[in-house]
């Protein structure tokens, strides 16, 4: 999951700093990032600034969509040790932050982001249970990202920005098993991002859409 959420928090970062927005993950992502990777008191530091945050502002949406992501993690780890009244109830209270922070800023790409990078492994993980939830989930996903790709259009130039966007929306549409849609993005990453690693793998899964070559988080570490 940290891998995803750093590969596109990375383009957040670029693409909310050049809008000169206010920068809520700036505050939270570093605590939350080392919790996914299983530091519980950076989670919890993560968590509490965030609900701080929140009883003063309870309509701050960048502080809803982070909790929400927060609990979908709490939610995989509740899932994963066999706790399924748990990870229903954190799923569908992550859910509702998320919805909820949409609903609040529809146009804020720090909202978008981090909900599309948080709901995408979450339903990459799901999908052997619950297919059709998680190919729910992947639709909102798509639905961000390509609204992210629209109203930042003129601040992504940096190939790396455009790398992640463009591959996490091929990978989305493979998920779903639509290689036909995923195309147009592999097509786009083959020639708009010619002699770098995005091209490189996205001409392996032009080639063979179920190929292991990953389409994002290329050069993040």
């Amino acid at each position: 999951m940290r891998r995803l959420l750093l590969a596109l928090a990375v383009l957040l970062s670029m693409i909310t700093a050049a809008l000169g927005q206010e920068r809520f993950d700036f505050k939270v992502r570093e605590d939350m990032f080392a919790g996914f990777d299983g530091d519980t008191a950076a989670f919890d530091r993560a968590m509490k600034l965030i609900a701080d945050t929140l009883a003063r502002h309870p309509d701050h949406a960048q502080a809803l969509v982070w909790r929400g992501d927060g609990r979908l993690f709490l939610a995989g780890q509740a899932f994963r040790r066999g706790a399924l009244t748990e990870g229903r109830r954190l799923y569908g209270e992550a859910m509702a932050d998320l919805e909820r922070a949409v609903a609040l800023a529809p146009s804020d790409i720090a909202v978008r982001i981090p909900r599309a990078t948080g709901l995408q492994p979450f339903a990459r993980g799901m999908r052997p249970f619950d297919r059709a939830e998680a190919d729910r989930l992947t639709r909102i996903v798509i639905a961000d990202l390509e609204f992210v790709l629209t109203a930042s259009t003129s601040f992504w130039n940096a190939t790396h920005n455009r790398g992640e966007l463009l591959g996490a929306l091929a990978d989305s549409w493979l998920q779903l098993g639509e290689p036909v849609k995923a195309k147009a993005y592999l097509d786009r990453m083959t020639g708009e991002l010619p002699d770098t690693s995005y091209a490189k793998n996205a001409a392996l899964r032009l080639a063979d859409p179920a190929a292991k070559a990953p389409l994002t988080c290329l050069g993040c570490h």
